[in-house]
């Protein structure tokens, strides 16, 4: 019987740790620039970063604060998140994803990217 609960216990473990934990799509600075109306365009690069210039309508929200600001961005709406190169976004989408979010976008290449595209900032 022990052996039985115990396979039973595990079974139950790994279909949890398998379920559905949020989920972000990768996006270039056209869709992300289509995208600005649609929902948030949050910019998790430090503010020192943002201030020289950022894509229009986003809110700066530094991926070190990530865990004090998750319950801020809405769930009912996309979200688009970005920084200079995408790693940090990245990071940023992966932590939201486990928490849950599931409408998250991030912007591949980060400002690099949109600024090699021609894509404006606000300066």
């Amino acid at each position: 019987m022990n052996r039985r609960a115990f396979l039973a216990f595990l079974a139950l473990a790994l279909l949890a740790a398998c379920g559905p934990k949020g989920s972000y799509q990768n996006v270039g600075p056209e869709e992300l620039y289509r995208a600005l109306e649609s929902g948030a365009v949050v910019d998790v690069r430090t503010p020192a970063e943002y201030a020289p210039g950022y894509v229009p309508v986003a809110m700066n929200l530094p991926m070190e604060e990530v865990a004090r600001w998750t319950d801020t961005l809405p769930k009912d709406k996309p979200v688009y998140l970005y920084c200079r190169s995408g790693n940090r976004s990245r990071q940023a989408a992966e932590y939201l994803k486990k928490k849950g979010h599931t409408n998250l976008y991030h912007g591949e290449g980060g400002v690099l990217a949109m600024e090699r595209a021609g894509y404006p900032l606000v300066r």
